[in-house]
């Protein structure tokens, strides 16, 4: 989808939200290349608590870069 979005439609930044208690979606972000930008308090009541809102962001550069590293580190055929 980033792909898409970046090359193909030549968009220029993505920007994607999580709750601050969701760990699994933060590595994911991090691992993409999101860098997280800020956060919302208490901007979601459930389970008896206010959990924040976790904000990240890639641009156009920094994906092409996540990509070439990930390139790299691809096993090469025998």
């Amino acid at each position: 989808l980033l792909r898409y979005g970046f090359w193909e439609q030549r968009y220029q930044k993505c920007n994607s939200t999580c709750l601050h208690t969701n760990a699994a979606s933060i590595r994911l972000h991090e691992k993409l290349g999101f860098v997280q930008e800020g956060r919302i308090r208490r901007v979601c009541f459930t389970g008896g608590g206010y959990l924040d809102e976790v904000l990240f962001g890639i641009t156009r550069e920094e994906f092409d870069e996540t990509m070439n590293a990930l390139a790299g580190q691809r096993p090469t055929a025998a």
